[in-house]
């Protein structure tokens, strides 16, 4: 009978660890698209004028292959005097961490390239590269641990 007993909570807990591990891959996923989530970053701080980048191309010059992602949205600055950018890449499901590397390639080409001027390396060198659930971003601004803050908020709502 012992035995029996001991099988049963064997049995009961394996099923109980099994079914509460079962849905651990979408804890975290978001149902906002990419392009809420932007806004969302973009209404935290202030940002000088920026311009959407929509076509395919303007994301491969930005090192970013679209076919990792489920939807994406991105701006960056609409004058050179500026180096700010966001970018927002709600990733396939396994796909986190070659966004992740796609992203930090490109901080470090914002600033190794883009940044020359006081304000544009100080803007730079605040990038932020992360993830949350299944949406990996890129914040670059000067500001950029509050639009993560809030950006991280919201995805967690």
């Amino acid at each position: 009978m012992r035995r029996f007993a001991v099988l049963f909570i064997f049995i009961v807990f394996t099923f109980t660890t099994a079914a509460c591990s079962f849905g651990d891959e979408n804890v975290n996923k978001t149902d906002k698209t990419a392009s809420e989530l932007l806004n969302t970053v973009l209404n935290s701080i202030d940002f000088p004028p920026t311009v959407e980048v929509t076509e395919k191309s303007a994301f491969e010059e930005m090192g970013i292959d679209l076919s990792v992602t489920e939807d994406h949205a991105a701006v960056k600055q609409m004058l050179s005097v500026d180096v700010v950018e966001v970018i927002i890449l709600k990733v396939k499901d396994g796909e986190t961490e070659k966004a992740l590397e796609q992203l930090n390639a490109r901080k470090d080409s914002l600033i190794n390239d883009f940044a020359f001027y006081p304000e544009q390396v100080e803007s730079a060198n605040a990038t932020i590269v992360g993830s949350e659930g299944n949406v990996a971003y890129l914040i670059c601004h000067v500001d950029s641990e509050k639009a993560e803050k809030k950006l991280i908020e919201e995805i967690n709502l």
